[in-house]
């Protein structure tokens, strides 16, 4: 029986795509997809505060060949809120989720990120959140979806975790939880259906 229902933020929670424009304009890149999801690789050790942004960028330049010197000062930070949009309409399924389950965040985040999210009432809507830059833990291991299952009180077969991102929606499964990799609301809506019968 499902308990606790699991979101990552950017990508699922925050629409990102004015920032992500924004950066593969700057790195020239022609697959958005794959862009996104080595810029999630690359953010593993910034999202567990062990570099700075400045070491960030310079992998992220090396990554994809552009000049480091191209990339504006505080490109992570810059504009962050005006561009980021809540996705209103899994806000409102989220509210509607709370009434029965346990609803709580594991999310790669630096710290700038989270405190705008904040400002802007997002972690009202969760029980519990997990950021990676507070426990120092990321969603390449399995060590976190523990930690939040600790946290919840729940076993990992009595979760569901949602997550844009392919790679950390398989380690969630390798440790026992039940998983949607996410597109969209409606296809969400959809496999949250099936799970939850």
């Amino acid at each position: 029986m499902i308990k606790a229902i699991i979101f990552d933020l950017g990508g699922v929670v925050v629409n990102i795509d004015k920032v992500l424009a924004s950066w593969i304009k700057i790195f020239k890149v022609k697959d958005k997809k794959k862009f996104w999801q080595e810029i999630n690789h690359e953010m593993i050790p910034l999202c567990r505060a062990k570099i700075s942004e400045t070491q960030f960028w310079k992998n992220v330049a090396e990554r994809f060949g552009t000049d480091y010197k191209k990339i504006p000062k505080n490109l992570l930070t810059k504009d962050f809120r005006e561009s980021i949009r809540l996705n209103s309409k899994l806000l409102e399924l989220i509210s509607k989720l709370r009434k029965k389950y346990k609803i709580a965040v594991i999310s790669n985040i630096i710290q700038q990120h989270s405190e705008i999210n904040k400002d802007l009432g997002l972690y009202e809507n969760f029980h519990q959140l997990v950021l990676s830059y507070e426990v120092k833990m990321t969603k390449d291991s399995k060590e976190i979806f523990a930690l939040a299952t600790r946290r919840l009180k729940v076993k990992p077969q009595e979760c569901i975790f949602i997550d844009d991102i392919e790679k950390f929606v398989n380690v969630a499964k390798s440790y026992g939880m039940n998983v949607i990799l996410f597109k969209d609301n409606r296809q969400l809506k959809k496999d949250l259906e099936k799970l939850l019968k």
